[in-house]
């Protein structure tokens, strides 16, 4: 609300005034002066927006207030009031930058558009203050940032390690004074948010963390975190912290985040040291399909070789050797879901491994397509998902099984060929599509797709099909009972059966006997 203070020596003329302010709502917090020499001590004391002043007063007049007012430099706004519309009054008006001019008696409408004109003024004026005052402090904390990047990037890059203990050092974590070890966390989003100018991701980073931190944008898919240790963190807690701010960036930004957390940092001269084996934590992002916390301590600890996945590799590339597609594309399904299992092994290993089998590939290839074998190395460069390369890689097995011809599709007949055989020997018992995949060394899901492509329905409603046509023999053939029938078809449940079977045939096992005459 604007302050507006209202100058006259006659008591009636401010109180009209004051009666429109309140009669129209104009929303200004109202003082009063009866004198140009009482108006001006309360300038000089408090704020005022808007002064309006008679012109003609004893002692002080309002043309002298004016001219007081400005050689103060107070920042007001002045209308002038007066029963005097000769020229002299406003070409002095003038001179003393009164910005409106009203004349006595005053008329409703005119009042109302002056008042409603300086106020709307006046709020322009705030407003464009309130940005101004934005920019300034955005502006000092660029410097800030900028500064802080620069002395973290000397810390964490090995510059400047002989001074350590100097203050320019220390200065841009306020928070390693040697009382509490920190962590220290970087957020690695596969999507550039870091370099938006948005104020609330710093806020938002501060609800998810939930305790004394500092943070430091590192590029425009980095940012680093130094974060106080609590007493009694559990592993828990640190990914809790993790999976809020991977939720958070995931609304609000659409992207995947990985959060990689260190061990405890007690000494500031470990900093380059902790900072690269976070960077070395970070390269496994290229195994999640999703953002994942990675934690220091628990990192790697899983004890598992990569020697088994080098081996399926070189299996791979042996299958390719002997123009065995299926094989190899069937070993790089099983190298698919042993990588997603934590198996743990360079990406840029196995990228440069999968090269040399597109190439091998090829090689072997009776029709060469050049432009084709290009795009598919670029595509295998530029994968950032370790789903990305391994689809790329098996549709690229499957069409090298599909230009083979007649050898794929004879292996693919044997494969559908014996999934049938184990369904009609053993339809008794639960068969899942897991079970079955791994009887022909194939993935679940290409298993699926296979046998679907060959046999026209899905593994499931096939089993569900053999086990339907087999009760319905042995309620024809046999004198047995609808429970014991169930059993040997697989269902433990009779009730569910008996569903099965009428929406399968229209009728429930007893109708269709006695539709039978049985």
């Amino acid at each position: 609300m604007f302050k507006m203070l209202i100058v006259d020596d006659e008591q009636f003329e401010r109180e009209g005034v004051k009666f429109l302010i309140d009669k129209y709502g104009l929303q200004l917090e109202i003082h009063e002066a009866d004198s140009g020499e009482s108006a001006l001590a309360f300038m000089k004391q408090n704020h005022v927006d808007i002064l309006f002043t008679d012109i003609r007063m004893k002692g002080m007049d309002g043309l002298q207030l004016a001219a007081a007012v400005r050689e103060l430099a107070i920042p007001v706004k002045v209308i002038f009031m007066s029963a005097y519309g000769d020229f002299e009054y406003a070409q002095k008006a003038i001179d003393v930058n009164a910005i409106r001019y009203i004349l006595k008696p005053v008329q409703v409408n005119e009042f109302l558009k002056v008042i409603s004109q300086v106020i709307h003024m006046c709020e322009k004026e705030k407003q464009e203050e309130e940005r101004q005052k934005q920019l300034e402090e955005a502006y000092g904390q660029g410097i800030i940032r900028h500064e802080k990047q620069r002395l973290v990037s000397q810390l964490i890059h090995g510059e400047n390690n002989d001074q350590h203990e100097s203050f320019e050092v220390h200065a841009p974590i306020p928070m390693f004074n040697g009382s509490k070890p920190l962590r220290m966390v970087i957020l690695d989003s596969r999507s550039r948010v870091f370099d938006l100018s948005d104020l609330d991701l710093e806020s938002m980073i501060s609800e998810c963390v939930q305790r004394q931190h500092e943070g430091f944008n590192l590029n425009e898919y980095q940012s680093m975190l130094f974060m106080e240790v609590m007493e009694g963190d559990t592993t828990a807690d640190i990914e809790a912290i993790g999976n809020r701010i991977i939720q958070q960036f995931k609304e609000k930004y659409a992207t995947d985040l990985f959060a990689a957390f260190s061990g405890p940092i007690d000494n500031i001269g470990s900093l380059r040291a902790v900072y690269n084996e976070i960077e070395s934590m970070l390269e496994s992002k290229f195994f999640y399909d999703k953002g994942a916390v990675l934690i220091a301590e628990s990192a790697w600890l899983d004890g598992h070789s990569s020697d088994s996945v080098e081996e399926k590799m070189s299996e791979i590339a042996r299958d390719v050797e002997r123009k065995d597609f299926q094989s190899a594309r069937m070993q790089f399904e099983k190298l698919h879901e042993l990588l997603k299992a934590g198996k743990q092994i360079s990406s840029i290993y196995l990228k440069y491994s999968c090269m040399e089998i597109l190439k091998m590939m090829f090689d072997y290839a009776p029709k060469k397509n050049t432009e084709q074998f290009k795009k598919n190395l670029e595509q295998i460069y530029k994968s950032n998902k370790l789903s990305e390369l391994c689809m790329l890689m098996i549709s690229t097995l499957e069409s090298c099984e599909t230009t083979d011809g007649q050898t794929a599709d004879s292996n693919n007949r044997k494969v559908t060929d014996s999934i049938l055989r184990t369904i009609h020997m053993e339809y008794k018992r639960d068969l899942s599509v897991e079970e079955l995949a791994e009887s022909v060394y194939l993935s679940p899901n290409y298993l699926s797709h296979l046998f679907k492509k060959q046999v026209g329905v899905s593994i499931i409603k096939y089993i569900t099909s053999t086990r339907m046509k087999k009760a319905k023999e042995l309620l024809a053939e046999t004198n047995k009972k609808v429970a014991d029938i169930s059993e040997e078809t697989g269902y433990s449940n009779m009730a569910y059966f008996c569903s099965l079977f009428k929406s399968h045939f229209g009728m429930t096992p007893t109708q269709y006997r006695e539709e039978l005459g049985i």
